[in-house]
C-alpha cells in the first residue's frame, strides 16, 4: 500500500469517527434536552431515525474497513453500497429539509446549539463526504435511485400508525408542521397555507431528485475515475 492510499483510509476513517462521535453525542443530548424533539420523544422523529441509521451503517463500515486492512481483501460488496445509498439520502433529506421548511420557524438559539448542530448539520455532512469522496462505489442501474425513497416513506407510514395508536411527537399530533393535516387540511389550500397531501408529494417529488442527483455525481466520480 503506497503512502497516498495510507493517507486516504487514514482520512476514511477518521471521517467516520467523527461522524460516529457527533452523532452518538447528538442522540444523547436531544434526549435529555427540551427541544422540539424532546422530553422523551426524541426517537419518533426523522431526524433521530435518520442518525441513527447512518450512525450503524458507518460503523459497520468502518469496522469492515479495519478487517480490510488486516485480511487485504475488500468485504465491502454492493448491497452494503445500496444500504449505505439509503441511509446518506436519508441523513441528507434531514439536513435539506431542516434548513429549508424547519429552520426559519425555530429560535436563533436553538440554531446554534450543539443539540441542533450534530444531528441537523455535522452527521450529515460527515456523512455526505464520506459516502462521495470514499464509498462511491455502488453500481446503480436506471431505477435503483429509487431505492432512496423507502426510508422516507415507511417514515410517512410510521408518523400515521402513531397518529393512529394517539402517540404524540413532544405534544404535538404530529412531528413536523407540513404533516399537520388538522391546521393545513389534506387537500385545501387557505391562508394557513398548502394541504398536506402537496406537502407530501412535493417532498415526494425532491427526494425522487435527489435520488437522481446522487446517482449522477456517482456515475460522474466513477467515470472520472476510470479515465
Amino acid at each position: 500500500m503506497d503512502k497516498k492510499e495510507v493517507i486516504k483510509i487514514s482520512f476514511n476513517l477518521l471521517n467516520e469517527l467523527l461522524l460516529l462521535i457527533f452523532g452518538i453525542y447528538g442522540i444523547i443530548i436531544n434526549c435529555f434536552t427540551s427541544g422540539f424533539m424532546g422530553n422523551g420523544s426524541a426517537f419518533l422523529y426523522f431526524t433521530i431515525q435518520s442518525n441513527i441509521a447512518i450512525i450503524l451503517v458507518t460503523l459497520l463500515f468502518f469496522i469492515l474497513k479495519i478487517v480490510n486492512l488486516f485480511l487485504k481483501k475488500d468485504l465491502i460488496n454492493n448491497i452494503l453500497y445500496h444500504i449505505k445509498f439509503i441511509f446518506t439520502l436519508g441523513v441528507t433529506i434531514t439536513f435539506l429539509v431542516f434548513f429549508i421548511l424547519l429552520a426559519p420557524t425555530m429560535d436563533a438559539s436553538y440554531l446554534i446549539s450543539m443539540t441542533n448542530l450534530t444531528v441537523h448539520l455535522l452527521v450529515p455532512l460527515f456523512a455526505i463526504i464520506d459516502f462521495f469522496v470514499f464509498d462511491h462505489k455502488i453500481k446503480l442501474k436506471k431505477w435503483s435511485p429509487l431505492i432512496g425513497t423507502i426510508f422516507p416513506l415507511l417514515y410517512l407510514a410510521f408518523v400515521f400508525i402513531c397518529v393512529s395508536l394517539n402517540i404524540r411527537f413532544n405534544g404535538q399530533l404530529v412531528p413536523y408542521f407540513f404533516l399537520d393535516y388538522e391546521t393545513l387540511t389534506w387537500f385545501n389550500i387557505t391562508e394557513k397555507g398548502i394541504g398536506v397531501f402537496y406537502y407530501i408529494i412535493i417532498l415526494l417529488i425532491f427526494v425522487i431528485l435527489l435520488c437522481y442527483i446522487y446517482y449522477f455525481i456517482v456515475k460522474l466520480i466513477n467515470k472520472k475515475k476510470k479515465e
